[in-house]
């Protein structure tokens, strides 16, 4: 058996030379942490909007902005809620689909002229009342203090609570003829 003759490639035979991998991007380690802290409560947030796989790309082009942010939004006093408005921001401006009828909902239920937050208490209800999450987690997941989501919870459910049970608001409730005498 004869060994085989290697050859230098001629110059037109050059075959395309295998890419370089792309390089590494790293990331601040303090985005990393927040990122792995909020990640679950986030994509819930996002697939309570849209279905995979749009979930995934959404929550993912709303990180990445966070991330190209990121300088500014950890100089600010809270950074959790700087994102927040973000993430949450780009989830509802692309939602479509079956997390509609959700907002529709939700946001039927507690649209009342007096609704000074409506985003704090729709995101409240999203991430307490559909998703599941403790207040606690809610209010960190939004940059927020526990007293403020506990209020928004409530205020929300007090405006849904009289239409779902088919009574109208307090407001609205007859009270004692004004014309007729007391005895």
């Amino acid at each position: 058996m004869t060994p085989a003759v290697s050859r230098a490639p001629a110059r037109g035979d050059r075959r395309p030379a295998t890419p370089a991998a792309p390089p590494a991007v790293a990331l601040p380690p303090a985005f990393e942490a927040f990122y792995a802290l909020h990640y679950a409560c986030y994509l819930g947030y996002a697939l309570a909007h849209v279905p995979e796989p749009a979930a995934s790309r959404v929550l993912g082009e709303a990180m990445g902005e966070v991330v190209i942010r990121w300088a500014d939004i950890v100089r600010r006093p809270n950074p959790a809620a700087c994102a927040w408005i973000l993430v949450s921001a780009r989830i509802r401006q692309r939602s479509e689909g079956p997390g509609r009828d959700l907002a529709d909902l939700a946001l039927r239920h507690r649209a009342q002229p007096a609704l000074r937050h409506p985003a704090l208490e729709y995101d409240a209800f999203v991430l307490h009342d559909v998703l599941g999450h403790s207040v606690e987690d809610t209010a960190e997941a939004m940059g927020e203090e526990i007293s403020r989501v506990r209020y928004a919870l409530a205020a929300g459910r007090g405006r849904a609570l009289p239409e779902a049970m088919g009574h109208p608001p307090a407001s609205r409730l007859p009270g004692p003829a004004r014309n007729t005498p007391h005895e």
